[in-house]
């Protein structure tokens, strides 16, 4: 499995294309995520579920990169078409490094 850091990932998203899943509960997503990356959480892969696969390259992201990392494990072992990549120290890592895009509201999409 891939590694990066925020910060790289952050540099490079527009020129990898990469599409960037949150993958904590709803409740702490709510409380602060980074703008623009889709919420599906890790409950959802433990029961089975999977976001679709556009063949794109995904960045796993989650408190601090310990639930990312198995939801990585998780796509790779079934033959996710795009490569993964796990976000070294998650949504805690952003907030370290002062990214502009961290938001810290009570609004959360539906999952």
């Amino acid at each position: 499995m891939k590694q990066m850091s925020y910060k790289e990932v952050a540099e490079q998203r527009d020129e990898m294309d990469l599409r960037i899943i949150d993958v904590r509960e709803p409740d702490e997503y709510e409380e602060v995520h980074v703008e623009g990356v889709e919420l599906f959480p890790l409950s959802k892969f433990e029961a089975g579920e999977r976001p679709e696969d556009d063949g794109r390259p995904v960045a796993i992201i989650c408190r601090s990169g310990a639930r990312s990392a198995k939801a990585c494990q998780i796509l790779e072992t079934e033959g996710w078409d795009g490569e993964c990549i796990n976000v070294e120290g998650g949504t805690l890592a952003a907030i370290d490094v002062g990214e502009d895009e961290v938001v810290r509201d009570d609004t959360a999409p539906d999952v």
